[in-house]
């Protein structure tokens, strides 16, 4: 049986015989490319359990957008926001379009003349203002851009998380925009286990960010749900309608439940307009894990790059990811605790062979194997008697039908 496998820009076909794949995986079709426009409109008007954006704004209105740069096709998504609220009598110079990190060539004229376009520093006091007290009794510090707001609109793609469960427009706007310390807290709540309580813990989490949505006074959500390339759904409305329904249409169509483990799982990351990073790696590592045999193979092919953080160089001065997640207890505050946890565990339960961008020593040192061409992933197929393909393993939901996320 022939199987393509796709990484960003890239693909791999690979041939295998009937009995040998368990499954494969694609991901769910977005959209037509002319669409994106449309259905940003369509949604912004036929808002769930809330007034439109249309009907939301007054003229004159400062808006800030709190936009996650995750968003699929950010720049058409922000540039059709802009012309609804300029048809609304918000102008340029009445907008800010606020990202916790710099955003992409996708937002060159996406803005209207006059709007403002800033980046969020979570060390920088003075960027930062004091909202409320959550009823668990947290302080919440934000970027002065949304306090000094008439109207926050926060933007983003919904998408699963390893911490918040889900992530979505609420955590756009928070923990994304606060502190460096709310940052860390954030961080540190993450779990490797797959207990009883996790779901009770992940909603908790984002309970926490809706919340504060509702502090800011931010009611009206802008969620986008992203396709092999393209859009596959936008939902706008009340922060708590858009969640659930966010949900509900991210686990139809982004769960992937193949009958049983393989001895091979071969995963691709990343989309077309999404170049992976030390985060996605670490994600799609957790969604192999979950598919392979404990002692099996796992092949990523990828193009991720990114920086060593605290707990990763922790990791390898310890002597190797393979000794296990243990050797992060007490590296919970570190800012990549998630990435390196999800390293050790994956390395810990199976081989790991890694196309990437990443320097070859560096890999080696997180006791992963490096692999120099994607085609190498036919050789090491050839090793194995069961074998499981996906693609966007970065953001897919991946569990055995016989067992639990």
């Amino acid at each position: 049986m022939r199987v393509e496998v796709n990484f960003r820009d890239q693909s791999l076909e690979l041939e295998l015989p009937d009995e040998q794949l368990v499954a494969a995986w694609g991901g769910p079709s977005g959209k037509a490319p002319e669409a994106p426009a449309e259905m940003v409109r369509a949604a912004l008007e036929a808002s769930r359990d809330y007034p439109s954006l249309r009907q939301s704004i007054v003229p004159g209105d400062r808006v800030a957008i709190a936009l996650d740069p995750e968003t699929p096709d950010l720049g058409t998504v922000v540039a059709t926001i802009a012309e609804t609220l300029r048809m609304a009598g918000v102008d340029g110079e009445s907008l800010t379009v606020l990202l916790p990190s710099k955003g992409g060539p996708e937002l060159v004229g996406a803005l209207p003349p006059g709007a403002t376009l800033a980046v969020h520093d979570p060390d920088d006091r003075a960027q930062l203002a004091y909202l409320a007290t959550t009823k668990e009794g947290r302080r919440i510090y934000l970027n002065k851009h949304l306090a000094d707001a008439d109207f926050v609109l926060p933007v983003g793609r919904i998408g699963f998380d390893a911490i918040l469960g889900y992530r979505g427009p609420w955590s756009a706007l928070f923990p994304a925009l606060s502190d460096r310390e709310a940052l860390r807290i954030n961080a540190s709540r993450f779990r490797v286990d797959d207990d009883a309580h996790q779901e009770k813990r992940t909603r908790a989490n984002r309970g926490e960010s809706l919340e504060v949505s509702w502090l800011v006074g931010s009611q009206l959500h802008v969620g986008v749900i992203a396709g092999t390339s393209g859009i596959l759904d936008v939902i706008s409305g009340r922060d708590s309608s858009v969640c659930d329904r966010g949900i509900a249409v991210l686990d139809e169509h982004w769960t992937f439940r193949p009958e049983s483990r393989a001895e091979i799982v071969v995963a691709g990351l990343g989309r077309p307009d999404a170049r992976p990073s030390l985060e996605s790696l670490a994600e799609g590592l957790a969604t192999a894990t979950r598919l392979v045999q404990n002692g099996g193979k796992i092949i990523i092919l990828s193009n991720a790059t990114g920086a060593v953080g605290p707990a990763l160089r922790y990791l390898i001065d310890a002597g190797g990811a393979e000794r296990g997640e243990s050797l992060l207890r007490g590296r919970e505050m570190d800012d990549d605790f998630q990435v390196a946890s999800r390293i050790a565990q994956a390395v810990a339960w199976a081989d790991v062979f890694l196309y990437s961008e990443l320097p070859r020593d560096l890999v080696e040192e997180l006791s992963m194997t490096p692999i120099e061409k994607p085609e190498q992933a036919r050789r090491l197929l050839a090793q194995g008697r069961s074998a499981t393909i996906l693609s966007l393993a970065d953001w897919t939901r991946a569990c055995v039908r016989d067992e639990e996320y």
